[in-house]
């Protein structure tokens, strides 16, 4: 009986290369592509690429932004690539390499759905919103499974509303929410999970935070045991600037170590969100004892 192998960082990198050019959405003068990258492998592949994981997702960034700009040049000069005359040929404008660069994170598969030699791949990219239509911007979530010389998709628009009042229900997926106020700093978060140390900074209204995967999307997406649920809390912050945090977990979320208001189970056994509970400006955010996220509000 023959395993499958492990799939090498050159297949990963094509596999994400691929998903950048099967996923491009044209705008009237320019092309945006996918810009953040959740990258799966089932656990024993995971295990033999655990120690070079950062430098794996730094160079596929840095061939990201290369193939981009070899897509750009080819499509202006001489040179015609097969993507550079589809790129023409359906009248697009260049692909933007994204302003704060390419978020690239490579993940073991948790409920191990991938078989082995396989790569999951999850693509967001966000969208405008219809000024014709007066609709709201949206999040186009794409999940891909590649492996054995196939590639399988399926493509989800998670449209951003406002950010839910305190009293409102949710189901356990969760997408981005709109933000009202434009683009800037509210809050940061430091942590260190898994994967080592990291910082995220909170420019929207609202963002979902947890260990995600294929089927759950999250704005933080944090590497760490399974206590940790798929989406285990949400922030939001509301038009005066206050913060607020409210659990969704199975396992329990804490502030500076006292527990908030708890996930409720529904009628149906079906978790619903918790009270939502004031968040101070400074604060030591706890998930169910795995994880601690140090939160600063970074405006007024």
């Amino acid at each position: 009986m023959t395993t499958a192998k492990a799939p090498s960082g050159r297949e990963i990198w094509q596999a994400v290369r691929d998903e950048l050019r099967l996923n491009l959405y044209p705008l009237p003068f320019s092309t945006l592509a996918p810009t953040v990258y959740h990258v799966y492998l089932h656990p024993e592949d995971f295990a033999t690429v655990e120690g070079i994981i950062p430098t794996i997702a730094a160079q596929i960034a840095q061939a990201l932004t290369a193939e981009v700009e070899r897509l750009n040049r080819d499509r202006d000069g001489r040179v015609r690539t097969i993507m550079a005359r589809l790129l023409e040929r359906e009248r697009l404008g260049a692909i933007e390499v994204p302003a704060a660069g390419w978020e690239i994170h490579l993940l073991r598969d948790p409920d191990e759905e991938l078989a082995r030699g396989q790569i999951g791949i999850v693509s967001t990219l966000a969208m405008p919103a219809p000024v014709e239509q007066g609709g709201t911007p949206t999040t186009r979530i794409v999940r891909s499974v590649v492996g054995g010389g196939a590639r399988s998709a399926s493509v989800s628009d998670v449209a951003t509303p406002a950010a839910a009042s305190p009293a409102a229900g949710g189901a356990a997926a969760a997408g981005p929410a709109t933000d009202a106020r434009g683009p800037r700093d509210r809050a940061r978060l430091v942590y260190q999970d898994d994967q080592g140390p990291h910082t995220f900074v909170m420019r929207k209204d609202a963002i979902a935070i947890g260990r995600g995967g294929s089927a759950v999307w999250v704005d933080v997406q944090v590497a760490t045991s399974a206590r940790v649920s798929r989406e285990h809390l949400r922030i939001r912050c509301d038009a005066s600037g206050r913060f607020f945090v409210q659990d969704v977990s199975v396992w329990g979320t804490t502030v500076d170590d006292v527990a908030i208001p708890p996930a409720v189970q529904g009628a149906e056994g079906v978790l619903q969100p918790g009270a939502e509970h004031p968040l101070p400006p400074r604060a030591r955010i706890g998930l169910a004892g795995a994880i601690v996220l140090a939160f600063e509000a970074l405006e007024a």
